[in-house]
């Protein structure tokens, strides 16, 4: 490994890191962990949250190695990632004593990470749209025979099941189109937020207001209904349009909203997921 490959690995392991860190520590955000509360889940606080943050990064940073040293197709480089996230998995669990902190961050920010140093190796550089929509590329044709394989009898998961119910993919489908909700909503107003000098609660809440407005979330809909997910994204439109993290009154709504969404046991895990990758994106600089 060149010294160039350690540079680039280090930076990519510490974006990582901010990406799983800020997202955990963002407050107030409605339903979700953060530094005030628990949101809607009994079974985990913030320091499950660092715990399974510290325990998963070592594979993360294992994905950029594997990226920044591929040669091969990027749809074998998804299935050479593939074993590494199960191991990833086991060691979130063993961390949090069982507990689902960081699954889907594992599949969609590891896949983030290995995008990032395959094209590096590729091009020489980091460049956030092109390290988003490789992903699709790696993981387009695979994931696609995964939703033709679904049995409708018996679907095998909660992200199957809801596929079949509503036609909605969730973070696979995100994956495979190369993660529009971040390439178009979340990164741009995350970098332009920066730019104004906010603060990370300011940036990162409001970033994550505009993903719940904008994303089917399944984490939502696993927990409710149709009808509780687009009301959940409707108040999050509601809230940015009066300012959110802005102004007093947005900050109000969005404490109402967490309060709501705690009683409610709602909570926008996926959107949470997909803001990590939209700071992992920002921290490798701009297009």
């Amino acid at each position: 490994m060149t010294a160039t490959d350690t540079k680039i690995l280090r930076i990519l392991k510490q974006a990582a890191s901010n990406a799983l860190l800020g997202e955990v520590m963002a407050t107030p955000k409605p339903g979700l962990v953060d530094r005030s509360n628990n949101g809607a889940h009994r079974d985990m606080n913030l320091f499950t949250f660092l715990r399974s943050a510290s325990a998963i990064l070592p594979y993360l940073q294992e994905m950029a190695e594997t990226g920044l040293s591929w040669d091969a197709s990027p749809q074998e480089l998804f299935s050479a990632l593939r074993p590494v996230g199960r191991e990833a998995e086991r060691a979130m669990f063993r961390a949090t004593c069982g507990v689902n902190t960081h699954k889907g961050a594992i599949f969609s920010l590891g896949l983030a990470v290995a995008a990032a140093g395959a094209r590096y190796r590729k091009t020489g550089r980091l460049n956030a749209g092109e390290i988003l929509e490789f992903c699709g590329e790696m993981t387009g044709e695979a994931l696609e025979k995964e939703f033709g394989r679904i049995d409708p009898s018996n679907p095998a998961t909660h992200g199957e099941r809801l596929y079949l119910a509503y036609g909605v993919r969730g973070i696979r489908g995100e994956v495979q189109r190369g993660f529009p909700s971040v390439r178009e909503h979340a990164l741009p107003m995350l970098r332009e937020l920066r730019k104004q000098c906010a603060t990370p609660d300011q940036a990162l809440v409001q970033t994550l207001l505009c993903l719940m407005a904008n994303v089917d979330d399944t984490n939502v809909l696993h927990r409710s209904n149709l009808e509780t997910m687009r009301r959940v994204q409707a108040r999050a439109r509601a809230a940015l349009g009066i300012g959110g993290m802005f102004t007093d009154e947005g900050r109000a709504e969005i404490l109402r909203m967490d309060r709501d969404f705690i009683c409610r046991n709602v909570s926008p895990g996926g959107c949470a997921d997909l803001l990590a990758v939209a700071v992992f994106a920002e921290r490798l600089g701009t297009d």
